[in-house]
């Protein structure tokens, strides 16, 4: 390592041939980099966690696990109605009043009569879409009325204008008791009472049916339109709340009732997918496994989305061809396309979909800001190297570089994969990459080519020059790789396979950038000097040229720090005590604008959601698995359900709410209290599946109650309206909407099939076990995860009673046969999980080990360094002899107890941050390092890593005044700093001992590194922070 000219003397004479194998191997790099640009799927989330496990089981075991897509339609800013929108919603989105304001133009905002009717449109749009054959019924929550597929607020006005609703027709209690309607449509006052479709209607009318949705409901109605709704007073409208607040019981409390109008500025359209379905028919919800699809267009410098439309056709001929299946998230923005066509007094955008779609989108715009870096980062070689021929080979060097790293990648990602033990998984880290790789090359290249400048000022030969270039500063630079490379290969013990392949990623593009910028730049100089001096236009090298900044203004800069030495120490402390504190206090999140353009559409939904829909949230669910029809777990939901409504200290309050202030929690008892109603109003159907009203335990041995019901405290009326359901679901009564077996399904599936005669059976007779269910509840705001975790934690809490009927911890599977053989433990798994929890547990999970492996890559460093700056052979053997020989104290205190104290504290500081086998590892190499090395390597290598370590601590404390987060690509940043940096660190201190070796004074050595390294490192940091 000390001695580097071999490498030289070797690569010199055998330039020609080193050519003819760069230009082989990078031939033979092109179908890896093929491989290793397919697209990456953002929302994969490949790592093992309970959380994505349990999500995998309701994948698998749920078939039929429905989706349910959401668009927003939001009122449109009113002075540009009547034109085209732009294709950026963002900048035509009106306004937001604020929570409880209205608004006032269109007269009702939402719930305006031309509105409702556009919304119409959309809705007819959605109906004609070829992916409508994969909708499934969907139930409103406020008629309480069927749809299939496609709900929207329209729909349901015109559903209660038709006295189609629940609300308008009598019911009967469970008790048998009769119920009025809760409000009608037969008596509009002053008003006809018209259908929503009459050529008469009026936004009377519309006002009219809003305020009885609204009071017939319970409030319900109200989360159809966001926060900003208000009941305004006004002259021309109906009479209803004006001020006052909903009481839990749908009462209003402090209102004054004068006439006015409902009105809002934005409301939901909601689509229920059959995801099974539509993956049978070709389409794929993972997006690295789709057919590449282009889907957009340029507009000037930008890209607009154009989705292209596909049917099952088409998807299923694209697989037959090999091409792929259809990626369902083109699918969703193709949806949101057709819809758009009717947009003009109302916007529409997909919630939440095709992130991917963005993020490609956004990737191919970059092409432009690429090309515009492209040339300042030329223009800035250019005036560090004052030769266009340098700039060329610097050029040359970093896109090498780039394609023999991706083509290292794809090679190695195709054997490993083909092997069955692949290494590479490929994840947006991936894409930080190439940042690192140019950042390193161009400071490489910097470094090598200025040195070879500097050599041949003072009067070498071009030979000699490129000789002792690579001596001196190869040595450096391949020191620098090796640290590098050594800081991320502490990716390799991590559980998380994205981050091992993040690390071996990292290590064959530093590797390719030493060779190519290291090595085979100062070749390719040398071989064209040799050739212009062959034809006498060599030019000699100016020793008065300026280099971006002038070489003296460098060497001032360095001898006057050291003079101050003192002070800029004590300045970079004080920094760092002003960091510390911020960098400790970082919490994670995962803002969407601080990843994606805050423009896009993605954005502007996420950021109108939290603005308008706060209290909403993403859909999230808990699975539980155990014997889930025992009367124990049933009466669970219900604990766990008035639990979650019992806020502690702890608790974030961050659960979806409903119009009444109470969680949204849903579950299978739901629907079979929705059963026992059903029952209570027409037993019919119930009694021809084998009900007998006549026997006292119903014919099949189920405890009734005082009014001749089934009794849910008893597994076997459990196991036959669970089995009721799932083959007939609900059938419509009075006071019980109509709902499909594939809706319970969504919940809770038998593990055979049932046989229709008898739904305590099996088809073959045997009893069917119900091994799982979901309880499907909503987080808000899911994107701070700080929240999301003490939200998780509170539910752990609240679902205490689960915990009491399992033998283990909750979170903690075991075997699902022992809820089954243990009557005392019925729950064997009970677990939250859902897109929000697993988006959390990835992101957390990613971000912590990046940081214990960031802090673990500074050992690795310090390892690296210590091996690197280690002294000869000959000084190793003159060191231990002298050791060995000065007595028995001293050899005792060198040999035994110094090593010791260096293995014990290597193996405690490493043992905080990783496995007792790594840190087993690092306190035999301690011990051996003080053996054979000694101290003064690795107070070298100390001193070289503290630097990094204060920018660090400088980058945290900036990153938190500048009010970002701790997420994913903050901790990579600043992993991505750790490389870079002590890149940087190295090129100082090799040249610095160099000068020592000269016998020269401490700041002519500082001087000399300022005027000689300084140039390289300015160059590299300008094109740096362009990059």
């Amino acid at each position: 390592m000390r001695d580097f000219s071999k490498i030289a003397e070797i690569l010199v004479p055998n330039r020609k041939l080193f050519h003819v194998s760069i230009f082989v191997i990078s031939l033979l790099m092109l179908p890896g980099l093929m491989w290793a640009l397919t697209p990456i799927d953002v929302e994969a989330y490949n790592l093992d966690s309970p959380e994505l496990d349990a999500r995998d089981v309701i994948i698998k075991e749920y078939p039929g696990n429905e989706l349910v897509a959401g668009y927003a339609i939001i009122i449109r800013d009113q002075t540009l109605v009547g034109e085209t929108p732009s294709t950026r919603y963002a900048d035509e989105i009106a306004d937001y009043p604020g929570d409880g304001m209205g608004v006032s133009q269109p007269k009702g905002g939402i719930l305006n009569l031309s509105v409702l009717r556009e919304i119409d449109e959309k809705a007819d749009a959605a109906r004609a879409d070829p992916i409508s054959e994969f909708y499934r019924p969907i139930i409103s929550d406020v008629t309480l009325t069927q749809y299939h597929g496609v709900l929207t607020l329209t729909d349901q006005v015109r559903t209660f204008m038709a006295g189609e609703s629940l609300l308008t027709q009598p019911s009967m209690s469970p008790y048998g008791e009769p119920l009025p309607p809760r409000t009608n449509w037969t008596d509009c006052g002053d008003l006809e009472c018209l259908t929503f479709d009459d050529e008469g209607i009026t936004q009377a009318h519309v006002d009219l049916a809003a305020q009885r949705l609204v009071n017939g409901s319970g409030g319900i109605f109200l989360r159809w339109l966001s926060l900003d709704r208000v009941f305004h007073a006004t002259d021309d409208g109906t009479l209803g709340p004006v001020g006052g607040t909903l009481a839990g019981n749908g009462i209003w409390q402090n209102a004054s009732w004068e006439k006015g109008r409902w009105s809002a500025s934005s409301t939901w359209l909601l689509i229920q997918f059959d995801r099974g379905a539509a993956e049978d028919a070709g389409w794929t919800f993972e997006w690295a496994e789709a057919r590449a699809e282009s889907g957009y267009e340029w507009d000037g410098l930008r890209l607009v989305t154009t989705p292209p439309k596909r049917d099952k056709e088409f998807c299923q001929a694209s697989i037959e061809s090999g091409d792929g299946p259809c990626a369902w998230e083109w699918a969703i923005i193709s949806l949101e396309d057709s819809m758009r066509e009717s947009d003009d007094l109302s916007l529409t955008i997909a919630v939440a979909e095709g992130i991917n779609i963005e993020v490609n989108k956004e990737l191919k715009e970059s092409i432009t800001l690429l090309a515009a870096m492209g040339l300042i980062v030329i223009i800035l070689l250019w005036g560090s190297l004052r030769r266009w021929s340098d700039v060329g080979i610097v050029s040359a060097g970093l896109t090498l570089s780039l394609v023999w790293m991706f083509g290292l990648i794809g090679w190695v990602g195709e054997a490993s994969h083909a092997v069955g033990h692949p290494l590479i998984e490929r994840s947006q880290f991936s894409n930080l990459l190439p940042i690192m790789i140019l950042a390193l090359g161009i400071d490489d290249s910097l470094h090598v080519l200025h040195r070879y400048k500097e050599e041949r000022k003072n009067g070498s030969d071009s030979l000699d020059s490129a000789s002792i270039s690579l001596t001196r500063v190869g040595r450096a630079i391949l020191l620098t790789s090796m640290t590098t490379m050594a800081a991320f290969s502490a990716n390799f013990v991590s559980d998380i396979p994205a981050l091992r392949s993040f690390g071996l990623e990292a290590a064959l593009g530093v590797g390719s950038a030493f060779v190519l910028t290291g090595l085979w730049a100062p070749l390719v100089r040398l071989d064209i000097d040799l050739w212009l001096e062959r034809k006498g236009k060599l030019p000699d090298e100016d020793k008065d040229k300026i280099h971006l900044i002038p070489s003296h203004w460098l060497a001032g800069v360095a001898k006057t720090s050291a003079i101050f030495g003192p002070l800029v120490i004590i300045t970079a402390l004080l920094l760092s005590a002003y960091s510390a504190p911020l960098m400790l206090g970082l919490e994670g999140d995962f803002k969407v604008e601080d990843f994606l353009d805050e423009e896009s559409d993605f954005a502007a939904v996420v950021i109108l959601i939290n603005e308008r829909f706060y209290s909403e949230g993403e859909p999230a669910e808990i699975l539980i698995e155990g014997d889930v029809i025992d009367p124990r777990v049933y009466a669970a939901i219900a604990e766990t359900r008035a639990n979650m409504n019992i806020h502690s200290e702890e608790d974030p309050d961050r659960f979806t709410i409903n119009s009444l202030g109470n969680v949204d929690m849903s579950a299978y008892d739901n629907l079979v209290n929705l059963a026992i109603l059903s029952m209570a109003n027409n037993a019919t159907p119930f009694i021809n599946a084998g009900w007998d009203p006549t026997d006292s335990r119903g014919g099949i041995g189920c405890n009734r109650s005082n009014f001749g019901l089934p009794l849910t405290d008893d597994e076997e009326c459990l196991r036959f309206l669970v089995g009721f359901t799932s083959i007939y679901g609900i059938p419509e009564t009075n006071s019980t909407p109509a709902i499909p077996p594939s809706l319970i399904a969504l919940y809770i599936i038998p593990d055979r099939p049932l046989d229709p005669s008898n739904p305590m059976l099996a088809l073959d007779g045997s009893t069917p076990r119900y091994e799982r269910m979901l309880m499907r509840f909503g987080l808000r705001q899911p994107e701070q995860f700080p929240i999301v975790e003490k939200a998780l934690e509170e539910l752990y809490r609240d679902m205490s009673a689960f915990e009491n009927l399992s033998s283990t911890e909750l979170k903690e599977k075991s075997d699902l046969e022992s809820a089954f053989d243990n009557e005392e433990y019925p729950v064997s798994w009970a677990i939250a999980t859902g897109e929000p929890v697993a988006r959390y547990v990835a992101a957390s999970s990613l971000q912590n080990e990046m940081q214990a492996t960031l802090t673990l890559g500074v050992f690795f460093c310090i390892v690296t360094l210590w091996w690197g700056f280690r002294p000869p052979k000959e000084g190793i053997k003159e060191r231990l002899s002298h050791n060995f020989e000065a007595g028995f104290f001293w050899t005792v205190l060198s040999v035994v107890y110094a090593p010791a104290a260096v293995a014990l504290t290597a193996w405690a500081l490493t043992g905080l941050i990783a496995s007792p086998t790594v840190a087993i590892i690092f306190a035999v190499i301690g011990f051996y390092g003080t053996l054979v090395w000694g101290e003064k390597p690795l107070g070298l290598a100390l001193l070289t890593t503290a630097p990094i370590l204060l920018v660090v601590i400088w980058l945290y404390g900036l990153i938190a005044t500048l009010g970002y987060g701790l997420n994913m690509v903050t901790v990579a940043i600043a992993t991505l700093s750790l490389g870079v940096g002590i890149d940087y660190v190295i090129h100082v201190i090799e040249r610095f001992r160099e000068e020592r070796e000269k016998r020269k004074t401490v700041l002519v050595c500082i001087g000399a590194v300022g005027s000689a390294s300084g140039i390289a490192l300015v160059g590299s940091a300008a094109s740096f922070l362009d990059s």
